[in-house]
């Protein structure tokens, strides 16, 4: 292998593993700061700062560019990155975090704006913490949110569920109850036949019938003689 040979396979193999170390880079941001995974500084960014940072980054990660078995996710990540970005308000939304850590940051530590520690590095890092704290706290309140209102939804859905299961209890009844209308009469209608007849014969019996009557009793007269009657 020539010279020139080697410096083009040693070129090659520094481009992989440039591509590697972003994929990997990017994996290990924090993901709920775009500014973070697209590798830039919120300070004075512009939208042309955003579409350049994602052009460079993206043709480095890009699945068909680079063997990285996580590739397609960080090319994933990256491009939502820049998506938010690329929204106003969601850019000043994440722009308005970082003044908030910023500004919590001072008064904390009591400086007043013109301190030179403000503009330091290590001052950046930890803005870039305290960002990510807030975004941490502010994801799980949503999540919480989310999580009950699912609830509240699934409480709802299981109720209206109920409510449909009893109307269709309900529609099922009468329509049993009207589907035995008819049998219902007719046994109605034969428990009356039935009634009348077995009236009927009683009132026959009745007058058939002859009821014992006992002989009347004469009263004896203590002046008159005993005579014998005749029993029955």
């Amino acid at each position: 292998m020539g010279d020139l040979d080697i410096d083009k396979y040693l070129a090659t193999e520094a481009t992989q593993l440039q591509k590697d170390q972003e994929v990997e880079r990017i994996l290990s941001s924090f993901r709920l700061n775009p500014f973070d995974i697209l590798d830039l500084s919120p300070i004075n960014c512009t939208e042309k700062d955003i579409k350049n940072a994602y052009r460079r980054k993206s043709l480095l990660i890009h699945p068909d560019k680079t063997k990285h078995p996580q590739a397609e996710e960080a090319f994933s990540l990256l491009k939502k990155a820049e998506t938010e970005l690329s929204n106003e308000k969601t850019r000043l939304f994440f722009l308005t975090i970082i003044d908030e850590a910023k500004i919590t940051l001072i008064n904390d530590q009591k400086l007043k704006p013109n301190n030179p520690i403000i503009d330091t590095p290590e001052f950046d890092l930890q803005i870039k913490q305290k960002t990510k704290d807030i975004l941490i706290e502010q994801e799980l309140r949503r999540r919480k949110l989310l999580k009950r209102e699912l609830e509240a939804q699934g409480l709802a859905a299981q109720k209206a569920e109920q409510v449909e299961k009893e109307k269709k209890r309900k529609a099922e009844e009468e329509k049993l109850w009207e589907e035995t209308r008819e049998q219902r009469v007719n046994k109605w209608r034969d428990f009356q036949t039935k009634k009348n007849n077995v009236g009927t014969v009683s009132k026959k019996k009745k007058k058939v019938r002859t009821e014992f009557k006992p002989p009347k009793v004469l009263a004896e007269d203590p002046s008159k003689p005993y005579i014998k009657r005749p029993t029955s």
